[in-house]
């Protein structure tokens, strides 16, 4: 017998198909070898496309809306006070009075009511563009002394201070003093015009007697003009 030859494992056949799968494999893993720790990693910056996308959504969010400003409301005046005439008093509205001119409550000597202040609450409000008016005692039934005797020791620059129901305190400065005869000529007296009338600035006017005492009244008017600091 011949020897027999030795027998040789078969030889195993790769097929082209395998072959194209095992470089996909290959492929993908090496992808994935550079591509996951990139997108893992907080510091590197996101590709071009993603950079354009970014930016695209900041464009078109629309920037948050403005708060609007408050419109101011204004209040009637509670308090007046000026250092350099000696006010700080309380203030309390007033009407018309029988003759149709600004009221001026009294009362006994002793009353509070000749060191209380009244403001024409027909008129504007402290801080209101027009003519705020303010009015005071000069003296009291037996001559002594009421809220505003020393208003006539203001003058041009000195500063008036109000207080309103609300809080706010609304500084005025002196811009003129006049002194006038009493109007006689009603509400269109070009001099109650000019103190009770429209006006284009936030205006606060002070009243208060002056003149002759008749017996019955006195002859003139004095008035401090005053202005809102802006």
């Amino acid at each position: 017998m011949e020897p027999r030859e030795p027998i040789q494992p078969p030889r195993r056949v790769i097929s082209r198909g395998m072959w194209m799968s095992v470089w996909a494999v290959i492929g993908l893993a090496a992808v994935l070898s550079i591509g996951l720790p990139l997108a893992l990693a907080p510091d590197v910056a996101p590709p071009a496309q993603a950079q354009q996308t970014l930016k695209e959504t900041a464009v078109a969010t629309p920037p948050p809306a403005l708060t609007p400003t408050p419109t101011p409301t204004f209040s009637p005046p509670v308090w007046l006070s000026s250092s350099r005439a000696q006010i700080d008093a309380k203030v309390i509205g007033v009407g018309e009075d029988a003759q149709g001119a600004m009221a001026a409550p009294k009362g006994p000597n002793d009353d509070p009511i000749w060191f209380t202040t009244f403001w024409w609450k027909y008129g504007a409000k402290p801080g209101q563009i027009g003519n705020a008016v303010i009015a005071g005692h000069l003296d009291r039934k037996d001559g002594s002394p009421a809220v505003f005797w020393r208003l006539h020791l203001l003058r041009k620059g000195d500063s008036v201070y109000v207080r309103t129901a609300q809080g706010v305190t609304w500084h005025y400065v002196v811009t003129d003093v006049e002194t006038y005869l009493n109007p006689d000529t009603g509400p269109n007296d070009p001099v109650l015009q000019h103190i009770f009338g429209p006006a284009t600035t936030a205006n606060l006017n002070l009243i208060t007697c002056a003149g002759d005492w008749t017996g019955k009244e006195y002859t003139k008017k004095l008035v401090v003009y005053t202005t809102l600091v802006p």
